[in-house]
Parts: structure tokens; C-alpha cells; sequence
């Protein structure tokens, strides 16, 4: 009987992270298109719904913890239990993100000087929300290929911020660019997060702790 409990708990706990990444997918994407676009209106809508969307952050994590510490359970069921809390921490934090690169897109908008938005900030969007489907996606279907995709293209998301530097070099460097450096290291920071929580997802699906070990990279960057 309570490991029926425990297994429709942690189900619905799944289908809580799938619909939050599905909602932070959309505000990576509507947050840069908001810059991209220079869509104030836009920007602003996603900076005040963003204490509301991470509310659901709040009631996944405490789902876990409830689940992790009324139930306590091994192994598999453990392992998951803290990947999806994991999950849920680092989602929480790419839509703060997603915040800032909307207010630098009102900041952009608003001044003075133009600002040039190279096509590599669309690509580094693109990329961020390519890894996150890919990794939460991991996480639900035990995939671990579809894991090593997602790590794997973290590479192409620093290839495209390192180019937008070099190939833009006086534009990036100019003192009206403030924005789109901003712009660009956030999206490069939601990669960081999104690696940050594969080697949880990762240690959910192998049972291996992979975190900052050469496991990691023969495992998921090969």
C-alpha cells in the first residue's frame, strides 16, 4: 500500500517539473524574443509573473521534501526524489534569469543608442531551450542518450557566445552593448544550470554519482 502511495506522489511530482519546464521554456523564449524584438510590453509581463511561476517551484519542492521525508524511501525511487527536486531549484533559477534578460531588454529599448543584437543570441536561446527539453526529458524517460544530447550541446552554447565575441568584437566591446553581453552571459548561465542538473539526472538513471568526476564527461560529453 505505501508504495503505491510513494509511486503517485512521485508521479505527480513528474508531471509538476514536466509542466514548470514547459512554462520556463516559454520565458526563455519570450524573454529573448523580448529583447530581440525590442517588446517592452513584453518584457514587462514576463518580469511580474515571475514571483507567481516560481511559486510552482515552491510546491515541488516541498512535494519532494514531504515525499523524501514521510516516506523515505531506496535506491531508484531516492535517486529520483532528489533529481526532481534538483530539477525543479535549477528551473527556478533559469526563470530568474529569464527576469533579468527582460529587463535588459527594456533597458536596450529604452535608450539612446542602438543596439546591435548579432543572430548568435537567438541561436544561444534556441540551444538553452533545446538542452532543457532534452534533460528534463531524460529525467521522466530514464533516457540517458537523450542526456549526453543535452550536455553535449552546452559545447555549441559557449561555441556560439565565444563567436559573437570574436566576430563582433568592437560592437561587443562598445559601452552602448551593455545589454547584449548581459544578455549573452544569462543564456550562458541557464547552461550552467541545466548542467547542473544533469549529473543529479544522471545519478538518478545509472545509480552513479557523476558530479564533477571524469565519469561525468566519459558518460555524457562523449
Amino acid at each position: 500500500m505505501l508504495t503505491v502511495v510513494l509511486e503517485k506522489r512521485l508521479k505527480s511530482l513528474e508531471d509538476d517539473v514536466l509542466g514548470f519546464s514547459w512554462e520556463t521554456i516559454g520565458r526563455v523564449d519570450k524573454s529573448v524574443r523580448s529583447f530581440l524584438e525590442e517588446d517592452t510590453y513584453l518584457a514587462r509581463e514576463i518580469i511580474e509573473k515571475t514571483d507567481e511561476i516560481n511559486k510552482e517551484s515552491y510546491k515541488i519542492e516541498h512535494g519532494c521534501l514531504k515525499v523524501l521525508g514521510l516516506h523515505q524511501p531506496l535506491a531508484k525511487d531516492l535517486r529520483l526524489g532528489a533529481a526532481l527536486l534538483r530539477t525543479s531549484i535549477e528551473l527556478e533559477r533559469i526563470n530568474n534569469l529569464s527576469a533579468y534578460i527582460a529587463r535588459y531588454a527594456i533597458d536596450a529599448a529604452e535608450s539612446d543608442r542602438s543596439c546591435y543584437k548579432p543572430p548568435h543570441i537567438d541561436f544561444m536561446s534556441q540551444t538553452v531551450q533545446d538542452m532543457l527539453k532534452d534533460a528534463v526529458g531524460a529525467l521522466l524517460n530514464e533516457d540517458i542518450q537523450l542526456l549526453k544530447r543535452s550536455t553535449r550541446s552546452y559545447v555549441n552554447l559557449q561555441d556560439f557566445y565565444n563567436q559573437m565575441f570574436s566576430e563582433y568584437e568592437e560592437i561587443t566591446h562598445g559601452g552602448s552593448q551593455t545589454s547584449l553581453i548581459l544578455v549573452g552571459r544569462n543564456l550562458l548561465s541557464m547552461g550552467h544550470h541545466i548542467m547542473g542538473m544533469a549529473d543529479r539526472v544522471a545519478y538518478s538513471i545509472v545509480g552513479k554519482q557523476v558530479v564533477h568526476h571524469k565519469l561525468f564527461h566519459n558518460m555524457l560529453m562523449r
